[in-house]
Order: structure tokens, then C-alpha cells, then sequence
């Protein structure tokens, strides 16, 4: 098989799961992941940094799935790369106590980096993500924190309001590491974009300070989808956003942008008509055949010299271990709680100067606490002692 009759296969088994998720729990979003089968399969085997087998690795590129309806697309990438997620945990797709639960939720699935569903959530919390990768890269070197996130965002997420702050405050700062591919698919479960949808979102994020591109009808070619991406990563200023015209379920021979695919399972026999469509038996589930579960396994496998690396960089780390510890593991220096002040009953102290001291006091116990305040810190006392602005 050549290597574009693999690829092309690779993605059309991404789709086939993407089906057979929803088909067998009788619910979910399959339209989305289909349509960006390709664009996960470019993130996942050409662009992004990471380590299936520690998928807690410090250093790895940060995927945050911000539409979080999409999951079986999040969840067919997991399996195929090889994190610990089973062909047994999609097929249990929201079940109670699955694995695989309707929409992403950090801590629960491996490798799953953001909790998202509510939409705008995953692009507000990217920006956090962005904003830790940047202050550490500037703190410990670029030997220890030097990654990327990126961020697969849709129409829902741009139109709440928490998106225009967060987006806002990542083009001020300058966040060059923080990507967003956004799915401008023009579908809602109701109908047409157009029913709730009237702004221009690539001048509104030229506005924010963002580098825009608009790379149009290229959600299936994966030398575009590649080449725009790396172009974004190239941008080191400010945060890149690239917009990509798909299609909703695209190739369902039926359904491909309807509303319909937009949030319930397909029927049987248009994911056999699909399947035909793809070249994949139309009998068969959760098919994956050796070529392409190797295909996947080795770029699963290919981020591990790099992790290799870092832990040599880290061992052999020249500053202060006990707070690079504490910073990796976002947590405090023993017994960190001893340094909180306190304060007993009838005390007269505002709450604003109470929650000042307290952050004073845990700048040395705490080391990887961060956080601040737009324009209002002299009030709110999140300008520490010292601290620059």
C-alpha cells in the first residue's frame, strides 16, 4: 500500500470508529470528528510532540479538544496512537464508568488534557495552559519547557463570551505557542450558522493581535492542513489562528452537512453506505486493520527519544531541585501550609487584603504559583512585593 493509500485508509478508519461509537451507545457526535479525521491524523503523525507511553510527560505538546462533542475523535486518536485507552473502552463509549464518558474529562481518560462540553471552556482554559508554558520556558529554559498548544475550537465556542476574553488576553500577551484550528463548518444543530452567527471571527482575532490564516475547502489535504499549521508554529509573537472550511460527516452520502449529523447517531444503513463509500467492509465495527494500527503505533512511539532527552536535562538540572519538583508537579515545598497566615473570628480585615497576604505568603512555598490581575491589582492586592509589571 502506498503511503497516501495508507494515510487515506488511516483516516477512514478514524471516521469508521467515529460512527461506530454513537451507532453502538445510541448516542453522541460523530459528524465533527469525521470531518476532521484528516486534521487529526496531521496533528497527531506530523506536527505534535508527545509520548503515548507517558502521556503525563512535562514537555509535550498540549491538544486541548475544545469541542468537546467531538470526544470520539479525541478518543479514536488515544486508542490508535497507543495511550491506555482499549478498542474495549470505545466500544463502551458513554457508559457509566467508562473511559470514554460523552464529552473530555481531565484526570479520567489518559491523555486527555482539558475537561471541556460547555463550550468556550477548552479555548479560555488553552490560553492558561499557554500562558504556564510561557512563564516557565522564560524561568527554567527552553532545555526544559518548549511546547505548544493547540486547540480544536468550532462556531459554538467562538460565540461565547468567554472566548473574546481569553483570545483578547493571549493576543496582548503574546502568546506565539498557542494554536487554534478552527472548524468553520457553517452547521448548527438547528440549521445554517447564519441563524445565530453574523460576526467576522478571522478580523475579530486580527483585532485581538492574533496571526490569522484562512486556508478554506482544505479540511482533506494534508499537505495544506500541515503546511498552514507549521506556518502558525513559525509565528513566535503572537497566538495563530487557523480557520479550515470542513464539512460536517463528510463523506456520508447522505448526511454530509446536515444538522442531523450534528448530534445523533447515524443509522445502520447510512454507515454501510458510508463505509462503502470509504472502501471499509460495511459489516464490520471498530475495524482497524495491521497496517494502520502500525501506522499509528509508531507515531505514538516517536516522541519517546525526545522525552528521553528532557529527563537527561532534568537530572541533570543546576538550579534549586526541590523547587523545580514542586513547579513540575504543581505543587508547593514541604510543608507549604506552614506559611499561610491566620486570622481568628472578629478579626477586622477586608477579604481583598486577607487573600494579598496569603498570595505574599506563598511566592517562596509555592514556586509555580501564577497569577496576576488586568488592571485592577493595587486594589485587589495580586501585585506582589516586589513583583514587576
Amino acid at each position: 500500500m502506498t503511503t497516501d493509500a495508507l494515510e487515506l485508509r488511516a483516516i477512514n478508519t478514524i471516521r469508521a470508529l467515529s460512527m461506530d461509537m454513537p451507532q453502538k451507545a445510541n448516542s453522541g457526535h460523530q459528524g465533527t470528528a469525521m470531518a476532521l479525521a484528516p486534521l487529526a491524523h496531521v496533528l497527531w503523525t506530523r506536527i505534535m510532540n508527545y509520548d503515548a507511553s507517558s502521556p503525563d510527560w512535562f514537555d509535550r505538546d498540549r491538544l486541548v479538544l475544545s469541542a468537546g462533542h467531538a470526544s470520539v475523535l479525541l478518543y479514536s486518536m488515544l486508542h490508535l496512537t497507543g495511550y491506555e485507552l482499549s478498542l474495549e473502552d470505545l466500544e463502551d463509549f458513554r457508559q457509566w464508568g467508562s473511559l470514554t464518558p460523552g464529552h473530555p474529562e481531565y484526570g479520567h481518560t489518559p491523555g486527555v488534557e482539558v475537561t471541556t462540553g460547555p463550550l468556550g471552556q477548552g479555548v479560555a482554559n488553552a490560553v492558561g495552559i499557554a500562558m504556564a508554558e510561557a512563564h516557565l520556558r522564560s524561568r527554567l529554559g527552553t532545555d526544559l519547557c518548549d511546547h505548544f498548544t493547540f486547540v480544536i475550537c468550532g462556531d459554538g465556542d467562538l460565540s461565547e463570551g468567554i472566548s473574546h476574553e481569553a483570545a483578547s488576553l493571549a493576543g496582548h500577551l503574546g502568546l506565539g505557542k498557542l494554536i487554534y484550528i478552527y472548524d468553520d463548518n457553517h452547521i448548527t444543530i438547528d440549521g445554517p450558522t447564519e441563524l445565530a452567527l453574523s460576526d467576522d471571527a478571522p478580523q475579530r482575532f486580527e483585532s485581538y493581535g492574533w496571526h490569522v490564516q484562512d486556508i478554506g475547502e482544505s479540511a482533506n489535504d494534508l499537505d495544506t492542513l500541515e503546511s498552514s499549521i507549521r506556518a502558525a508554529m513559525a509565528v513566535t509573537d503572537k497566538p495563530s489562528l487557523v480557520v479550515v472550511r470542513s464539512h460536517i460527516a463528510y463523506p456520508s452520502p447522505n448526511l454530509t452537512d446536515s444538522p442531523s449529523a450534528h448530534g445523533k447517531a447515524f443509522s445502520d444503513d447510512e454507515i454501510a453506505l458510508t463505509k462503502q463509500e470509504m472502501g471499509l467492509d460495511p459489516t464490520k465495527t471498530f475495524q482497524i486493520d495491521d497496517e494502520v494500527g502500525a501506522l499509528y503505533r509508531d507515531a505514538g512511539s516517536r516522541g519517546s527519544a525526545r522525552r528521553e532527552q528532557w529527563q537527561t536535562y532534568k537530572d541533570n538540572y543546576s538550579g534549586d531541585v526541590a523547587e523545580l519538583e514542586a513547579i513540575l508537579n504543581s505543587s508547593g515545598l514541604e510543608n507549604w501550609q506552614d506559611a499561610l497566615p491566620t486570622w481568628q473570628p472578629g478579626d477586622k480585615i477586608a477579604t481583598r487584603v486577607a487573600s494579598g497576604k496569603c498570595f505574599e505568603a506563598l511566592t517562596a512555598s509555592v514556586p509555580g504559583l501564577l497569577g496576576g490581575g488586568a488592571d485592577l491589582s493595587g486594589n485587589t492586592g495580586t501585585l506582589l512585593k516586589g513583583a514587576t509589571q
